[in-house]
């Protein structure tokens, strides 16, 4: 499934079950061993973990919940703390407990490898969107870094839609976008740098990142891959 069928798909999703079923349809059309979407923290309902959609096994899905792997799991740990994308490759298994929790997902199929994208929210909430395979080593380090950049907006897109379908966040008016925060949107989605931006649009550099700022304010998203996710669900930028 590409970006853009992929995000149509969200779209038209009419609640958080259905949403599910993109989530598992996108893990079957990628070849990708799993995708994981994991609301950890929802100020509107003051509690972690607030939503959790895993096309994990069930069994493992129930297993986790039911010794609190939740508390161990240094995945969930570094993502809850950081804001960079986690290369599970990356994170600390020096304690017993680390060891046997990746031990034990592995024996439930979860895959070799993963990758896990921290999210912040416009409302402060907290989630992570969570891809695995079982592809070699070689072949998963070259496939992460050409389409890291297409999963980081459909995180944010992801969440977003979550967010609202399961009513967790407020919807309040927009200012609309100028006609410069659009087009500056719209090259950083085709994979623009703002460098190139500012070329293409006859600009500095320091104005793209001003109109990319003011967007961001109004769209009231915590990072430009957030706002451009935003932009694409209320039809903004294509």
């Amino acid at each position: 499934m590409e970006f853009g069928e992929a995000h149509q798909a969200i779209d038209k999703a009419a609640s958080v079950d259905e949403l599910f079923g993109v989530l598992r349809g996108l893990r079957d059309e990628s070849g990708l061993a799993h995708l994981v979407y994991h609301a950890t923290f929802v100020p509107a309902l003051d509690k972690a973990n607030a939503l959790l959609m895993p096309t994990y096994d069930e069994t493992w899905v129930q297993r986790y919940i039911a010794h609190d792997y939740f508390s161990i799991d240094p995945v969930l740990l570094a993502g809850r703390r950081g804001f960079l994308p986690i290369d599970w490759l990356t994170v600390d298994r020096s304690s017993k407990e680390a060891r046997h929790l990746f031990a034990e997902a592995e024996s439930h199929g979860v895959g070799r490898h993963g990758f896990t994208l921290p999210i912040r929210g416009p409302a402060g909430e907290r989630a992570l969107f969570t891809i695995t395979t079982n592809a070699t080593d070689e072949h998963w380090h070259r496939w992460r870094f050409s389409h890291l950049r297409d999963f980081h907006l459909l995180a944010h897109y992801f969440h977003d839609r979550a967010m609202r379908l399961a009513n967790l966040r407020p919807v309040d008016a927009m200012r609309p976008l100028s006609p410069r925060e659009r087009q500056c949107l719209e090259h950083l989605l085709r994979g623009q740098a703002p460098g190139q931006v500012a070329n293409a649009l006859d600009l500095s550099v320091s104005a793209v990142h001003a109109y990319l700022r003011a967007a961001r304010r109004k769209l009231e998203c915590a990072t430009i891959e957030q706002a451009i996710a935003k932009a694409i669900r209320l039809d903004l930028i294509q």
